[in-house]
């Protein structure tokens, strides 16, 4: 056998072996010979927690949330689990400028997932019933910047 023969049979059995044992699936990979079953148990998993594709105030419309769950949990009142916030620096203040309320955000609302912080305003307006009243909305703002990042009213939070 020639070596160039033999190199063609080498190349075309490699290229076979890697058709049938490369998928790009979390099962085992060539064929099994390097890991155990096992060892591709329970590493299944989600990239991406939120879908990048929905708005907003639609995208978590069918968790069976409430923001009773929270303050339930907190085991005080909805002024103790704000007054929690405040001290976690996710909120900074709560002002009315004419008749529109704004509430400042802190450094720490920026790190809470858009669930979570679509969950504090919800939990927010729970405690304060902000949203019962005339505007029926109130103003995120940023004291770093000075500037508007979105509001919460009836259709939720909208951030910009």
């Amino acid at each position: 056998m020639t070596k160039l023969r033999f190199l063609g049979l080498l190349a075309t059995f490699l290229m076979t072996f890697t058709a049938l044992s490369s998928d790009a699936l979390a099962g085992p990979k060539f064929l099994g010979l390097w890991w155990w079953g096992s060892h591709w148990q329970d590493q299944e998993f989600i990239p991406y927690y939120d879908n990048g594709t929905e708005p907003h105030n639609t995208q978590w419309d069918k968790s069976e949330w409430k923001p009773a769950d929270w303050i339930e949990m907190n085991g005080g009142t909805g002024v103790d689990l704000v007054n929690r916030w405040y001290t976690a620096n996710i909120i900074k203040s709560q002002y009315y400028d004419g008749d529109m309320p704004y509430l400042n955000v802190g450094t720490n609302f920026y790190h809470l997932s858009g669930q979570d912080k679509s969950r504090v305003m919800e939990t927010v307006n729970y405690v304060y019933q902000i949203t019962e009243k005339s505007p029926r909305m109130f103003y995120l703002k940023d004291p770093q910047t000075n500037r508007i990042i979105g509001y919460y009213g009836n259709d939720g939070l909208i951030l910009q």
